[in-house]
């Protein structure tokens, strides 16, 4: 809670008016548009024509989940790199900050496409999914691609989160490990995933079922949040596996709730698989994403 008497402090003005942070706003929006190249150029499809011509929601969605977690990616590295003391004093540590945090969030976006990949051949294993978002314009995949692209970056500004080691190559290797972790525990959770509903997941998202990708997309991102809040307090693997394995079978759990409590008097899959209703899976990630809130601050 803030003091009254800080209600009216005009210090933080100084900040709000200082050059630094406008470096960094520049360099933010700069990776952005990088972003956007990067994906025109490992895509094969245009993203104008499908955004414009062709109305493609499923593109739109993927997309849009792409640029959230570029942005996630940003806020990750720039909301620890920042430090206006280095502007002021026009230490050299000012332009030192804004070239690692520039490589960095590079890294982060080269990570980003990879992860589109294993989405593709790992992920959703069952169908092409270039054909479904391009040719097919399923909305459903474009949201589980989504949901692996937010997922990811939740992880990935988790561990570059914190004290450098000193040693870039240290570094790379952790950021590395903890983002082929959290592909694997993509994959181990759809598995799972799959088991506990009644329903073909890639049966229902490969008939264009909307309903099927938004439950499972939203449960990635909760995944991805609870690995995260994880990785951001504690360094050890041991401990990460542990409470992946608690989150699996936690987020499940959510999903019965959901269905008993929340939508009483309807089954959830039928919902899904039946009717499409993406409101009950809209409700449905909701509710793993706000569980996921509340373990993730809890331990």
């Amino acid at each position: 809670m803030h003091r009254i008497s800080e209600l009216f402090d005009t210090s933080s003005l100084k900040l709000i008016f200082d050059v630094y942070p406008l470096a960094f706003l520049l360099i933010g929006l700069a990776m952005m548009y990088v972003a956007k190249l990067v994906n025109d150029f490992t895509t094969p499809y245009n993203l104008a024509e499908q955004l414009t011509q062709k109305d493609n929601k499923a593109i739109a969605v993927s997309f849009a989940g792409y640029l959230l977690a570029t942005g996630i990616l940003v806020w990750g590295i720039l909301r620890q790199d920042i430090n206006p003391e280095l502007a002021s004093s026009g230490d050299e540590l000012f332009k030192t900050d804004l070239l690692n945090s520039t490589l960095w969030i590079l890294f982060g976006i080269l990570l980003l496409q990879v992860a589109r990949v294993a989405n593709d051949v790992l992920l959703l294993n069952k169908f092409c999914n270039i054909k479904e978002l391009v040719d097919d314009q399923n909305v459903g995949t474009g949201v589980v691609q989504a949901g692996s692209y937010i997922g990811t970056a939740l992880i990935i500004q988790a561990a570059l989160y914190g004290d450098d080691s000193g040693y870039v190559g240290d570094d790379l290797l952790l950021t590395l490990a903890y983002f082929v972790i959290g592909q694997l525990a993509f994959i181990v959770f759809g598995i799972v995933y799959e088991k506990i509903t009644p329903y073909d997941l890639h049966d229902e998202i490969e008939k264009d079922n909307a309903a099927a990708g938004l439950g499972f997309g939203l449960s990635l991102v909760a995944i991805g949040m609870l690995l995260s809040s994880f990785i951001l307090n504690n360094g050890s693997l041991i401990g990460l596996l542990v409470w992946f394995v608690i989150s699996t079978i936690l987020l499940p759990l959510c999903r019965i709730v959901t269905d008993k409590l929340i939508l009483p008097g309807s089954n959830l899959n039928d919902e899904i698989s039946k009717d499409r209703n993406w409101g009950a899976a809209l409700i449905e990630g909701i509710m793993a994403i706000s569980v996921a809130l509340i373990l993730g601050t809890l331990f």
